[in-house]
Order: C-alpha cells, then sequence, then structure tokens
C-alpha cells in the first residue's frame, strides 16, 4: 500500500510529506491495487489501523529530534565539499536501546548504500569502525542490525570499505562474522567461554596453526600484548601496544556533548542550514535551467489596468506563440508583487500582455575531458525597444518551467495590443539570430583537469568526486610505481633474511658443538692427569693436543657465524632503509601530483545550440478590483 503511495506521488513529481501519507493512507489516489479495488485488497478498516500507527510517530514528542539535524549522507560524512577526507563520530551513550539500534541500523543501510554505489577498489576507500559489538551481531538474535553487518563483512572489501569491529567478549559475536574477518587481534580473555569461541573461528581461518598453539599463545598474553592474525599470514604475531596515556573520564554526559561540538568548532542545526542557504548560493557554475534567485524577475509590479480587446491581435506568420500558464493564485499574486492583500481583493478578469520569450539548449560535448552535458538559456523580454536591440543579460527568464506553456489562452480573457518589434517578421528574424550569437559569446562551463594523472571532470562532477578520482588514479600509480622500484629490493632482502635464517641455524649447531667439545676435552684432560698418577689407564698427551684444537675450531665456527650474523643485520637495516626513502620519495611525489588541477574553460559550436522556443509569449495578469481601485498582478511566477 505504501509503495504504491509513493510511486504514485513521484510519477507526478511530488514529495511526500509524513502528514501527506497518512492522509493518502486512508484516502489512496487511486481505485485499484492490481487486480483488486483498493477497499478488496485493503478495507478501510484496516488502512485506518494503519494510518493512525503513522500517526503515532508523528505525534510522538520524542521523534521530533529525529525529523531534524543533518541529513545522514554517507558521501558528506566521509569527504568534505572540497574533497578532502574526513572523519565522523556517532556518540549513542544518551539514548535509549531501542533508539540505538534504530539509529544504528539505519546508519548500517545507509553506509552499505554507500557501499554499492561504489566501483570495486582493491584500495582502502572508507574505514567503518565500532566500538562495543555487544547486542548488534549476536550469534542467536536477529537483531535489524545484524544482516547489513554480515552484508558488508562479507563483500564490503570489494568495494574498498574496511570495518573493525572491537568487543570485550568474542562469545557475544556471530561465529559468521568472526569467520569473515581478515586480520584478528586478541588481548587477554576474561572468560574460557570466550576464548573457546575464538578458537573455534581461529581454527577454521587460521590454516596450519593449531587449536593448542593458540591456546598456549592466547593464555600466555599479559596486560596490553595482542596477538595479530591474518588470514594471508603463515604464522600469527605477537607485539605489545605503545604506552598512552588516558585520564579515563567515563562516557560523556549529555551537557558535555554542546562543549565538544564547540571545541571541534561543530554547528548547530540552525547553523549548518544558514551556512548550507549561502553555500548552495554560492556555488559555481551554470544551472541547468537559470533559476529564480539568480535571475532578474521580469515586471511584476502591479499595473494600471489597460482595456485590452476580446480578440487576440494577429502573430506574423512564421513566428511561435506561446502562453505562460495562471500558476499563481490572488494571495501568491500580492505576495510576489510584495503587496499586502485587502480584505475586499476580488479578480475581475483576466488580460494577457505580449512579450518576447527565447530559450536555447546549449549542448557541450568534450570527450577528451569527459564533457557532455546540455543547459538551458532563457530570456523572457516584456517590453523589448521598438527598434529590435535587446540585451539579453538583462533579462533572464524565472518563470513556470518552459514545459509548462500553454497553446490556448484562458476562457473569456482580453488581450493587450502588439507592438513592433513583436509585429516586426524582419526584426524578430534578426532577433533571433542575434539571440543565438549572444550564447554562443556568452555561455561557457569549466572542466577539471588534472593532466598529469589524465583526469578530467565535467559541470555534472563535483569538487569531492573530482579529488576522490585523482586521488584514486594517484593511488593506483602510486602503488604500481612503488611495486616496480622495490620489486629488487624486496628480493634482495628475502635472500638476506633466508641467509640470515640459514647462519642462526648454524650458530646454535656451532654454539652445541663448541659445548660439546668442550665437555670432552675437559673429560680427556681429567683421565690424561690420572694416568699421570698411575690411576687409570694411560692416555695419550697427543689425543689431548687433538681435542682442544677440535674446541678451538668449533669456537672459532661460531665467532664466524656471529660475525656473518652481524654483517647480514647491518645490511638488512640499509635495505630496509633505502626500501623506506623509495616509499617516502614515490609517495611525497603521487601526493603533489593530485593537486595539480586546473580549469579549462570549455565553449560550445554553434552548431550545439539549438534555439527551441523563439517568439510572442502572452503573459496572464489579473484584473484585481479593491475597493474603488483596479489594478493588474501577475498571474504566473516561478514555480
Amino acid at each position: 500500500m505504501l509503495a504504491n503511495l509513493f510511486e504514485a506521488s513521484w510519477r507526478h513529481a511530488k514529495d511526500v510529506e509524513l502528514t501527506e501519507l497518512i492522509l493518502q493512507t486512508q484516502s489512496p489516489p487511486f481505485e485499484k491495487l492490481g487486480a483488486f479495488p483498493v477497499d478488496t485488497f485493503f478495507p478501510a478498516k484496516d488502512r485506518m489501523t494503519l494510518a493512525m500507527q503513522l500517526n503515532n510517530i508523528l505525534a510522538a514528542p520524542s521523534f521530533e529530534n529525529w525529523r531534524a539535524g543533518q541529513p545522514l549522507d554517507i558521501k558528506s560524512l566521509l569527504f568534505a565539499p572540497d574533497g578532502r577526507p574526513r572523519h565522523s563520530v556517532f556518540y549513542l551513550a544518551h539514548l535509549p536501546d531501542v533508539e540505538r539500534m534504530f539509529f544504528v541500523t539505519l546508519l548500517l543501510t545507509a553506509v552499505e548504500t554507500w557501499m554499492r554505489t561504489q566501483s570495486g577498489s582493491a584500495g582502502l576507500r572508507a574505514l567503518l569502525y565500532m566500538d562495543e559489538m555487544f547486542g548488534y551481531l549476536p550469534p542467536t538474535a536477529n537483531p535489524p542490525s545484524k544482516e547489513p553487518l554480515l552484508r558488508m563483512l562479507k563483500q564490503a572489501r570489494a568495494f574498498g570499505l574496511g570495518l573493525i569491529l572491537a568487543t570485550q567478549n568474542p562469545v557475544d559475536v556471530d561465529y559468521k562474522g568472526l569467520s569473515n574477518a581478515g586480520t584478528w587481534f586478541i588481548g587477554k580473555l576474561q572468560t574460557d567461554q570466550d576464548k573457546q569461541r575464538l578458537l573455534d573461528g581461529l581454527e577454521s581461518a587460521a590454516g596450519g596453526i593449531s587449536r593448542n598453539s593458540f591456546d598456549k599463545l592466547i593464555s600466555s598474553l599479559g596486560k596490553r600484548v595482542f596477538i595479530m592474525h591474518n588470514v594471508h599470514k603463515i604464522t600469527p604475531v605477537v607485539f605489545q601496544t605503545r604506552w598512552a596515556m588516558n585520564f579515563l573520564p567515563g562516557p560523556l554526559t549529555r551537557v558535555q556533548i554542546p562543549a565538544l561540538n564547540e571545541l571541534a568548532g561543530a554547528q548547530t542545526s540552525g547553523q549548518l542550514s544558514a551556512t548550507g542557504s549561502k553555500a548552495a548560493s554560492d556555488s559555481p557554475g551554470p544551472d541547468p535551467v537559470i533559476s529564480a534567485a539568480s535571475a532578474p524577475k521580469p515586471s511584476t509590479t502591479n499595473r494600471q489596468p489597460s482595456e485590452g480587446s476580446q480578440t487576440k491581435p494577429p502573430i506574423p506568420a512564421g513566428l511561435a506563440e506561446y502562453f505562460l500558464p495562471q500558476n499563481f493564485s490572488l494571495p501568491e499574486a500580492f505576495q510576489s508583487s510584495e503587496m499586502s492583500m485587502p480584505a475586499t481583493a476580488a479578480i475581475e478578469g483576466v488580460i494577457y500582455h505580449p512579450a518576447l520569450l527565447a530559450a536555447a539548449q546549449v549542448r557541450f560535448l568534450d570527450r577528451k575531458y569527459g564533457v557532455d552535458t546540455e543547459i538551458t538559456r532563457a530570456a523572457l523580454v516584456a517590453a523589448p525597444e521598438k527598434r529590435g536591440a535587446v540585451r539579453w543579460d538583462d533579462f533572464a527568464y524565472s518563470g513556470p518551467s518552459l514545459d509548462k506553456m500553454q497553446t490556448v489562452p484562458a476562457a473569456s480573457a482580453r488581450f493587450g495590443a502588439l507592438d513592433a518589434p513583436l509585429d516586426n517578421p524582419k526584426l524578430m528574424t534578426g532577433l533571433q539570430k542575434n539571440f543565438t550569437d549572444w550564447i554562443f559569446r556568452s555561455t561557457s562551463i569549466k572542466a577539471r583537469v588534472n593532466q598529469t594523472l589524465k583526469v578530467y571532470a565535467g559541470p555534472d562532477v563535483t569538487q569531492a568526486e573530482f579529488m576522490k578520482a585523482c586521488a584514486d588514479t594517484a593511488r593506483a600509480a602510486r602503488d604500481a610505481e612503488v611495486e616496480k622500484k622495490t620489486t629488487q629490493l624486496d628480493k634482495k632482502i628475502k635472500t638476506l633474511e633466508n641467509k640470515k635464517v640459514r647462519e642462526e641455524r648454524e650458530l646454535r649447531q656451532d654454539q652445541a658443538d663448541v659445548q660439546n667439545r668442550n665437555m670432552e676435552a675437559g673429560a680427556n684432560l681429567l683421565e690424561l692427569g690420572a694416568s699421570l698418577v698411575g690411576l687409570g689407564r694411560k692416555k695419550s698427551v697427543t689425543t689431548q693436543l687433538t681435542k682442544h684444537r677440535m674446541a678451538q675450531n668449533a669456537k672459532a665456527d661460531v665467532e664466524e657465524s656471529q660475525d656473518t650474523i652481524t654483517q647480514i643485520t647491518q645490511e638488512l637495516a640499509d635495505l630496509q632503509q633505502q626500501r623506506q626513502q623509495v616509499l617516502d620519495e614515490v609517495n611525497a611525489a603521487w601526493g603533489d601530483v593530485v593537486n595539480q588541477n586546473t580549469d579549462i574553460t570549455i565553449n560550445p559550436r554553434k552548431t550545439d545550440i539549438y534555439v527551441n522556443h523563439f517568439g510572442v509569449v502572452w503573459m496572464p495578469y489579473y484584473l484585481v478590483k479593491a475597493g474603488e481601485e483596479t489594478f493588474e498582478l501577475p498571474a504566473f511566477g516561478a514555480d
């Protein structure tokens, strides 16, 4: 039912407010749903129940807060208007459980929707960090937040979206979520149940590492010591976090949030509205149709009444004729003319006055710069000079939409006189040519260009989208250059690491050999001494010298291995420093390239200017009588 109500309104290009939706639920603007009448498909009693439920949302005082504030636009939360990345923190401690789940689900759904509008990427575009996962991804229940979280855990990496989920109790997280995590950071666990849940997930994700090995590692962790397990690595890594200072004052209270906003320079809703409207009015680039806010209005002040004629003056052959619609009510006509409406004001009739209307579609096509767009330039000249000269810049059109032009006048209307140049075909032909030349001379658009990256964008692409495209291209080029410049270094580093492992293994063997040789030499020396005093079997001095020489050789082998390991370690450090220097140079170079952007002015070709409206347009005015006074008010205006 609701889907059909939305579709019916959107089909007529109308927005649907909640109040209007409630009223339409009771009295739908259509007679059938599918093959059945509305009353059969959804009886009036049931529709009233639905309307009451919707009205409860509208009437609830606590719901008013959810209808105000900044829109939940993920793109604007991730990137500033100039394309710079930004971070956004959502504070939920002040919300009750139901509203907290409501918002988290809305946020996750919005992030997922934004994610699916992105192209595939092997790099990281954005990061969603969520602390205290308890209750949002449970192993048994299915809260609304669970489905979008699971989908993003499975699919988000393909779109360049990363997730960091933190919890103190892994047993409270669904195993499907754990199994889809690519990197695990495991600290000291308080309960064996939590440890067993993690071991279940690690056993399936770790591959060659046994459950007992992970069990021993986790059990031996101290404070601020963690295990990092990456599914792309064979073995886990044990590391200790840096020392950090935190006064731990506890969660913020509601009264502290305004102070935090002030410290961060955040704006209130009122400030956002004011700056938002200013930013909109200051936005660069041409509009598809010149708006009323940026164009002077035609003469809409009240006019002294003219008698007019019931017969419409004839239009010269070959000249187009249009009628502006009466889209103003009488109160709107007074408001547009900035007049107060007397209580006795009444419409006596309608009178049309002629004017010159000119409009053209201008297409800009430049495949090199990625430009393929159209704009409309239009002008309405209420009283053109009789000699046929017009300064088109002074008469930008701001009336009703051009597609709402009518072909017939209102019934019983009167008409004003048709004067030069509107009744002169030759002058009108010259004006049309002059209008086309003005469009050609004065119309242009800006394209954004980064020549180094070969990234181009037309006016349809925002600054943030262009900067993001430049950053993505630069990142890909940087990664390719890094891979090219570090391939040989990585091979050398890998060779030295393998050599170091072999030398360390030989060192351990040599050290064991030294220990054995020393023990043999000592034992042989004791036997030699015993034989010299006649207490044992005679031992040769030569044997003792041999044992001593072998022990010295083993000791020399140990020293040689230690020297080799020291040399390899130094070479590895030099290579790592050289590799980091290459990375720093490449990053700095491509970071500068991203900001090497310029604006290119693109002008239209004359063949791309199509004059789709040019001729006489009849402008409707109300004949208004208020007391003893009669005057004219415009019956038309910007939509």
